[in-house]
């Protein structure tokens, strides 16, 4: 069976208009949902953009041992395994830090389309023309510079007349027009990421108030920092995004359905992480420390969208839950195609409990890597309980919500419940340590302590070791067809 996975970057869970959680209108996804298992529990991981693809790609969780930077080298990552086993591989995308020269996310793809353009990518020469922005550039996250290149790649896709994201989905469907009879295609749209910029025709249906600015690209911090019309225009701003995504999986969808490529395709979509829009007096995903915040993952974050169709219809139409994170795409991906595990995988496949088995992992942890322009909190979900444990205030000062009663995370408990966080602090250290997670990289993690030269010459090592081991084992792993 051949492999397709769409994943929207920086799209909300409760924005998937089936659920009922939010007011958007997602009609492709609605009646994807009917076709698919939808997974009610899928959390991040690893946080944020790059740290997931490294994550989804390699099959290992990230977050605990390594930072941002390329995806590294240890063992075969998911296209190489397609490729290993004899399917065509492909990906598309206009994600701009997956696609970073000398990043390596196109390894094991034999075909690799980089959709230039996408927010502040260094797409047109300085002596481009410029649009106008929609509000004052004091109002938006990005230096001067940034806001310049973004200027300048908008005003080229507005004089074409199309976007980033259509162009994805466009340049996807013609790989897919003359596609061997096995495939595996991964699909990266950065929509609905900020800039929020889709065309006009995607905003109509949602509410607009005229008192407030179009932000577009507002600074990551106090949501109280905006005014709540300004606020008001950002969610539908966010909600075109979210309909434009929806629009071109639609299109996408019907030529597979019109090729007949359904018949034999499962389809994936996913996303990363979601985004703050004034929940918990927050606004944006990451925050400098300068700001006085840290990095927190509430589940308007954590949460995303995870819904696999199977051609046969496996799992059709039903809401799983249980926890569920982005390692186990890898092993699910592969199960679906036919393919034989590999044991080097940290997941679960998912494809037992679309089957109506029970999922096997009894708890999730997300995290953002720490360093030193962030501090990051590291939530742990277990049964009818959310931990939010913070590094720099230590166990008195995280917080625990009961998820059952008070799914918004709007009431602290921990002090009325200190031994069931203490409970959770003892299963997040041991976690870090099933993983191998070293002494001085705990410290860091657990009470963010600065990591020494000495600490960053192991690491430096450890990288290198992987290396050496992907190298001296696999290094014609995908040239090698079975």
């Amino acid at each position: 069976m051949n492999v397709i996975v769409f994943c929207s970057d920086t799209f909300r869970y409760d924005h998937l208009a089936f659920t009922g959680l939010a007011p958007v209108q997602t009609p492709n996804l609605d009646q994807f949902s009917r076709e698919s298992a939808h997974f009610t529990d899928f959390r991040l991981c690893s946080f944020p953009t790059v740290l997931n693809r490294m994550e989804v790609f390699t099959g290992r969780y990230i977050f605990p041992l390594m930072g941002w930077g390329a995806l590294p080298f240890h063992f075969p990552v998911l296209a190489e395994v397609f490729q290993h086993h004899g399917y065509a591989t492909a990906l598309v995308a206009d994600n701009p830090h997956i696609m970073k020269e000398g990043f390596g996310f196109g390894r094991g793809f034999q075909f690799v389309k980089d959709v230039p353009g996408q927010t502040d990518d260094a797409f047109q020469p300085d002596t481009a023309p410029m649009i106008d922005l929609p509000c004052d550039a004091a109002k938006l996250e990005p230096r001067p510079g940034r806001i310049e290149r973004y200027r300048r790649n908008a005003w080229w896709y507005r004089q074409k007349g199309t976007t980033t994201t259509e162009t994805v989905c466009r340049e996807a469907m013609r790989w897919l027009d003359d596609a061997p009879e096995k495939f595996f295609l991964w699909i990266d749209c950065f929509d609905p990421h900020e800039p929020w910029d889709a065309p006009k025709r995607w905003l109509e249906p949602y509410p607009w108030d005229a008192s407030g600015d179009e932000v577009i690209w507002p600074r990551d911090g106090r949501a109280d920092a905006y005014p709540p019309a300004d606020l008001a225009n950002m969610r539908s701003l966010y909600r075109a995004e979210v309909s434009q995504i929806d629009h071109y999986l639609g299109e996408l969808l019907a030529r597979l359905r019109e090729r007949k490529r359904l018949d034999n395709t499962a389809v994936l979509f996913c996303s990363d992480h979601g985004y703050y829009l004034g929940e918990h007096g927050l606004l944006g995903k990451l925050f400098k420390r300068d700001s006085g915040l840290v990095n927190i993952i509430y589940d308007e974050l954590a949460r995303v969208p995870m819904l696999i169709r199977h051609p046969a219809g496996l799992g059709a139409g039903k809401s799983l839950g249980g926890f569920c994170q982005p390692t186990d795409l890898f092993p699910t991906a592969l199960e679906l195609a036919g393919l034989p595990p590999v044991d080097w995988t940290q997941g679960h496949s998912l494809v037992p409990r679309m089957h109506g088995k029970d999922g096997v992992q009894k708890f999730a942890v997300g995290g953002c890597h720490p360093h030193s322009r962030n501090a990051s909190c590291i939530s742990l979900w277990a049964g009818e309980w959310s931990f939010i444990y913070s590094p720099v205030k230590g166990l008195a000062g995280s917080e625990l919500y009961h998820r059952l009663s008070d799914p918004g995370q709007t009431r602290n408990v921990i002090g009325d419940h200190t031994g069931v966080a203490a409970e959770h602090l003892t299963r997040l250290r041991s976690w870090f340590e099933s993983l191998g997670v070293s002494s001085a990289r705990l410290r860091q993690l657990l009470h963010y302590e600065n990591t020494g030269r000495v600490q960053k010459l192991k690491q430096r090592f450890w990288m290198l070791g992987n290396r050496w081991h992907y190298l001296r084992k696999y290094r014609n792993y995908a040239r090698r067809p079975r």
